[in-house]
């Protein structure tokens, strides 16, 4: 399962922090950030069961960014 976030995330330090927070909770996922990206792209793929698309929300905003999910 893969989804898909539009980010605020703006710089290597912050991008580090929210990966890690992301891996740290949910070691099944792998999550990648697109700073390039006009969207500040999240990816994160969980391979054994589907990613916790609203707790990752939750744990991004908490950290004090924008994060929303990308539709299809």
């Amino acid at each position: 399962m893969i989804e898909i976030f539009k980010t605020n995330i703006k710089n290597k330090i912050a991008k580090n922090e929210v990966l890690s927070a992301i891996h740290q909770r949910w070691p099944g996922v792998v999550a990648t950030l697109d700073l390039e990206d006009i969207d500040k792209i999240l990816r994160v793929v969980g391979a054994w069961a589907p990613v916790p698309v609203q707790d990752i929300v939750t744990l991004i905003k908490e950290q004090g960014f924008v994060c929303e999910v990308l539709q299809d």
